[in-house]
């Protein structure tokens, strides 16, 4: 038997049994992407700022440990899995704190001084997935009255 006969049949078994599996193997990946790690991220900054708020009204003054703060908080305990690096530091007296968030995605920062928010920064470190929420930008207006007498 001729062998260029049987060379485009052993082609089509070939792509058969090892290209066409790769075509339409399914994307469904396991991992989480880029804004869904963005978005823990931010969120665990905001989820120890609302437990040392707690922390500062019922004690007056914020707590330094993390453990403390993920035991009250079972979600941020779970969004500690993804891989975090945080960072937070409690003034010397307590009664002010930095806690800084930061994965390959996103890095997140809030200082308090008192109940008072002192600064709350983001940056992004991969150009596509996760955004920084826009600065919140505060317009004051103003209003007049004025007396008037009838005589």
């Amino acid at each position: 038997m001729d062998m260029r006969r049987l060379l485009p049949i052993l082609l089509i078994a070939f792509a058969a049994l090892f290209i066409l599996p790769q075509l339409f193997k399914g994307s469904s990946s396991k991992t989480l992407s880029t804004k869904d790690r963005g978005t823990l991220t931010r969120d665990a900054m905001l989820r120890i700022d609302k437990a040392e708020k707690a922390a500062f009204a019922a004690d007056g003054r914020y707590v330094g440990n993390l453990a403390d703060l993920a035991v009250a908080d079972k979600v941020l305990a779970s969004e500690l899995t993804v891989p975090l690096d945080v960072d937070l530091v409690v003034g010397t007296n307590g009664k002010s704190y930095l806690v800084r968030v930061s994965s390959d995605v996103l890095s997140v920062a809030r200082a308090r001084s008192g109940e008072k928010v002192v600064t709350s920064t983001c940056r992004e470190l991969k150009s596509r997935g996760a955004k920084c929420p826009e600065p919140v930008t505060t317009t004051t207006t103003s209003t007049t009255t004025t007396a008037t007498t009838t005589g």
